[in-house]
């Protein structure tokens, strides 16, 4: 159980739909989780989750320091991260349920997923090397680091680089997320998974190489599927490639491929 020393009692796991699919088309039939990228909060990612059938109901992580957690300090560990997911998802009605994530959030959608066990139909996974692999983020360890890193990988509003008080919080963050992505990849090598593995990354980009990729197989028993979009860092934002994304997310909680 999430502790009383937590950083928050707030919930960790709003919807991300306005309404609940069961207030749209009855009882929800499956489960998205969605957990995103260092620095960022799950509506980031809504517009991906948008044209998802509407029985399906849509999870989106909240960490403390950013959307309606603003108010919080930064910063969680793994163990909270996944204890939330037993106190606030497992205790729901169980449905075939579908992770995604993108950077970190594929680190922690790999865990969540072992954690769900049979109520895991697939995981989606984006912009993470795979494995014991060196991870170029991880590097970050001073403000002016993440500052960089926000600078140079895109992702961030250049409001947000030009206001001072801003950019100072958002590299708050940042560094929080950059640390627990630092354990999540502690002996992620032995993380494996009982469900099809659904792998998308960029091919120009800067963070995550390609072509390690295809290793994602290693964290399966199942099928691994690997796709590779033109683009960088934040590839599945791009208008471009949000539809091919969303049909690999619908595709997954229908159990296709």
């Amino acid at each position: 159980m999430i502790s009383a020393n937590s950083p928050s009692t707030a919930a960790w796991w709003p919807s991300l739909r306005g309404r609940p699919a069961a207030a749209v088309a009855g009882a929800p039939r499956a489960r998205l989780l969605v957990f995103p990228h260092s620095g960022a909060g799950p509506n980031i990612l809504l517009p991906l989750v948008e044209a998802l059938p509407a029985h399906v109901e849509v999870l989106g992580l909240s960490l403390p320091g950013r959307e309606r957690r603003f108010g919080e300090t930064p910063g969680c560990r793994l163990d909270q991260v996944l204890e939330s997911v037993s106190d606030e998802v497992l205790v729901r009605d169980p449905l075939p349920t579908v992770v995604f994530g993108h950077s970190l959030g594929a680190l922690l959608a790999t865990h969540a997923a072992r954690l769900l066990g049979p109520q895991c139909r697939a995981a989606v996974v984006s912009g993470q090397m795979p494995g014991r692999s060196r991870r170029l983020a991880h590097a970050t360890t001073t403000d002016e680091d993440a500052v960089r890193l926000l600078r140079d990988n895109g992702g961030t509003p250049d409001w947000v680089m030009q206001d001072p008080a801003m950019l100072e919080r958002v590299t708050q963050v940042l560094r929080a997320d950059i640390a627990l992505s630092r354990e999540a990849a502690v002996g992620f090598e032995d993380v494996r998974i009982d469900a099809p593995l659904h792998v998308l990354g960029g091919t120009r980009d800067p963070l995550v190489p390609h072509e390690p990729l295809d290793g994602w197989a290693g964290h399966t028993t199942g099928a691994c599927r690997v796709r590779r979009f033109d683009g960088d860092h934040f590839f599945l934002l791009a208008p471009e490639h949000r539809s091919e994304v969303t049909d690999v997310l619908r595709r997954a909680l229908a159990g296709e491929g």
